[in-house]
């Protein structure tokens, strides 16, 4: 595995659960879930703990690097890259990703495995993080001034953030246009670390110190901090068309 992959991993491993934790306030996997129902065989990407599983039909599968996130799940997963699946052609009518897709390496593989399981008409739908809102004065800002400049290793293909990248990545398919959903994670300290404290930059070096200064800079907001986090719902049509790639 690369550098990256194998600070996410180790990042999920001390911290099972951590994704779910973060957003489980948010709403975002309900309604992620929501977009999926009428689909009989589902396919997770990611899936960590299995947070957005626990809202699908039994039917549903999830795949995910971490084996410590994969423990916690109750439906059937595996451990498999994305860009590698363990699946037969065809095997899905909708593959979902819960704030995941930014993260992969080699995105034309996954791309290619995407197109592979699905079957023709088949959708990709995913989550995005797009960070705090472009202006304001809430948590998020405070926190984003407090943690400085990047000190992660830099993960995934800036293409997976925008239409223009996935029309680039998915010339085959019908990509619809990005739909802006703003999650609401306002609450108290408690409630709103359990969000930015998620973060691949507050490793444990520095998670101490990170919560203490936020604790100290969000302090003029009493017991009700708000925070405010934009994601956007990305999906992609694998067209009819596609299956010609594989024929034979």
């Amino acid at each position: 595995m690369s550098e990256s992959e194998d600070f996410l991993q180790a990042f999920h491993a001390a911290r099972p659960g951590i994704t779910a934790r973060a957003f489980a306030r948010g709403g975002s996997y309900e309604r992620l879930a929501a977009l999926v129902e009428n689909a009989s065989r589902v396919l997770d990407l990611a899936c960590g703990d299995g947070a957005l599983l626990a809202h699908m039909s039994a039917h549903a599968i999830g795949v995910d690097l971490s084996r410590a996130e994969l423990s916690r799940v109750r439906h059937t997963a595996a451990v498999a890259r994305a860009q590698a699946l363990p699946f037969a052609t065809n095997a899905f009518d909708a593959v979902t990703c819960h704030l995941a897709f930014m993260l992969f390496e080699d995105l034309p593989a996954v791309v290619r495995e995407l197109e592979r399981v699905l079957v023709p008409g088949g959708d990709f739908i995913a989550v995005l993080g797009g960070g705090p809102t472009a202006d304001g004065d809430d948590a998020f800002h405070r926190f984003v001034k407090i943690l400085g400049p990047r000190t992660a290793p830099q993960v995934g293909d800036p293409r997976a953030k925008s239409e223009a990248g996935w029309g680039e990545l998915m010339p085959r398919w019908t990509v619809h246009p990005f739909e802006r959903w703003t999650l609401d994670l306002s609450g108290s300290f408690e409630q709103i670390w359990q969000f930015l404290g998620a973060s691949y930059e507050v490793t444990r070096d520095r998670e101490a110190v990170v919560r203490q200064q936020l604790r100290v800079a969000c302090g003029d907001y009493g017991d009700h901090i708000p925070c405010t986090v934009v994601t956007y719902l990305a999906r992609a049509h694998r067209n009819v068309q596609a299956e010609a790639v594989y024929c034979g």
